[in-house]
């Protein structure tokens, strides 16, 4: 079959796309701290065939509460090819997908090919896509969030009404950020209500029925801790130390980085256009998507590194208007004559502000060392299998996936009692100097070692414990990385 010259360009992006990440994603030695968690549900299911839900090793013993179908997914694949080789092509292969989605998007709202193909550009090389290294769902989420949309704006055409269910279906198993899509409807429908657009009864029918049906499977899911937790479930039991972390409120400086400012500053002026000049009504889906995610992002109900994620795509979208505007812009001026070479101009404005940012960014990724990693899986071969570790918040699933030993801690936070307290005395096991303090700290989690890695030590700026002596904390691991064993139990008595 003969391609055309617009097909060519958009195989093109995509090869390029993926070529850039796979080579950065096998640059970088190893995974994401989260990711660990992750391959970790995906071994278990592919042992037993069943989640991982009572965890024997995070927090020394807790049941788990997530939603299980990217593992499932990958478990499949694992039947075919090493999990170690899956965890960094597939993430990869499937974020590389999301440049056909957006430039059909683009296509759909503005009827303009080279448009739409910039557009696809842009959502190849948004920095904050770029998290080479991440094994997570939202490598699946957002290509599949995406397409529900675009099924959802066919909806007149045949298939399409099955295609979104389908893809929603899979949106609602795979992560609760759905949420954020169906706040975006229930905009929708505001607007549409306000500006007099006519609403399609297989829009409302169908958006009635995603509210529902994620309610449903939320409440599958995660009943116990929607009864025990109640609307901090919203917060995921989140420590209010770190709660900044993982919901902080968006800055102009931080969008600009991590969007890259040529699309954000025209997604904002198309936003504005659209929603105060423009009469246009074929992007108000997309409107709404960027109120939701900015209400849900100013409120703190949606992770950080999500809502901004979710944002930048939408804007690369939008592009594809801000490039229809330029041109009839320029039709109308005496400077018609510079219409012709609008098109370089965005070129060269956009290598240099996308792909460069993206790949510093992707070579900034937090990952643990090959030295941190040896550390941990030499604790696995000279440990008692009851140990319980210590280690900092982000490095407890390196514990319980390489040690194969109890942590203290680690990010998963829902449905674990006290998740402040624990963070408290976590942190004092790294900063306190006083060495009654670490015993009673220890003597009252049963732990039996501390692991202090080369990222520790930078970020509580020490060498070795300030506590440290060879009666109470014994080192038996003095490499990069140093691990000590607890030799003392404080008594109150």
């Amino acid at each position: 079959m003969q391609l055309s010259r617009t097909q060519k360009w958009l195989l093109a992006i995509f090869i390029i796309t993926l070529v850039t990440r796979l080579i950065l994603a096998f640059t970088v030695p190893n995974l994401t701290y989260d990711s660990y968690f992750h391959l970790r549900q995906v071994e278990e299911i592919g042992h037993s065939s069943i989640p991982l839900f009572e965890d024997p090793l995070s927090y020394g013993g807790r049941t788990l509460h997530y939603l299980p179908f990217f593992h499932y997914v990958i478990a499949l694949l694992n039947l075919f090819l090493p999990l170690g080789l899956l965890a960094k092509i597939v993430p990869n292969v499937l974020i590389s997908l999301l440049p056909f989605i957006v430039f059909a998007l683009s296509k759909k709202i503005s009827n303009n090919e080279t448009a739409a193909l910039f557009s696809a550009f842009i959502s190849g090389f948004l920095p904050v896509l770029f998290s080479t290294n991440a094994f997570t769902p939202l490598s699946l989420f957002l290509p599949v969030a995406f397409f529900a949309l675009y099924c959802f704006l066919n909806i007149d055409q045949k298939g399409y009404a099955l295609y979104f269910l389908i893809s929603f279906f899979i949106l609602t198993v795979t992560s609760s950020a759905t949420f954020l899509i169906i706040v975006g409807f229930m905009i929708y429908l505001i607007l549409s209500v306000i500006e007099k657009k006519k609403i399609k009864k297989p829009e409302l029918e169908l958006i009635i029925f995603s509210v529902f049906f994620y309610i449903w499977i939320q409440f599958i899911f995660f009943k116990k801790v929607l009864i025990s937790q109640g609307i901090h479930f919203i917060w995921q039991n989140v420590p209010t130390q770190i709660l900044t972390q993982y919901f902080p409120q968006i800055s102009i400086l931080n969008a600009l980085l991590l969007v890259s400012i040529i699309p954000f500053l025209a997604g904002i002026f198309v936003v504005y256009q659209l929603l105060f000049q423009s009469q246009n009504q074929k992007p108000f889906l997309f409107i709404s998507l960027v109120i939701s995610t900015t209400l849900l992002s100013w409120l703190r109900l949606i992770e950080f590194n999500l809502a901004l994620s979710f944002f930048a795509i939408i804007l690369a979208i939008l592009f594809s208007l801000f490039y229809v505007y330029m041109l009839e812009l320029l039709a109308k001026t005496k400077i018609s004559e510079f219409k012709k070479y609008l098109t370089l101009i965005i070129i060269i404005l956009l290598l240099p502000t996308t792909i460069l940012p993206s790949i510093n960014f992707a070579e900034k990724q937090n990952t643990p060392l090959n030295a941190e990693i040896d550390a941990f899986k030499w604790l696995n071969e000279n440990t008692a299998k009851n140990a319980k570790i210590v280690g900092l918040l982000e490095e407890g699933n390196l514990i319980t996936y390489y040690s194969q030993r109890k942590n203290l801690m680690d990010d998963q936070f829902n449905f674990v009692e006290n998740s402040e307290d624990l963070f408290s005395d976590l942190t004092a096991l790294f900063a306190t100097s006083f060495e009654t303090q670490a015993l009673d700290i220890t003597s009252q989690h049963g732990v039996t070692h501390l692991v202090l890695t080369p990222h520790a030590q930078r970020k509580y700026e020490i060498n070795n414990f300030r506590y440290q002596t060879s009666r109470c904390f014994k080192k038996i691991y003095n490499e990069e990385t140093k691990i000590y064993r607890v030799d003392c139990i404080l008594d109150k008595k």
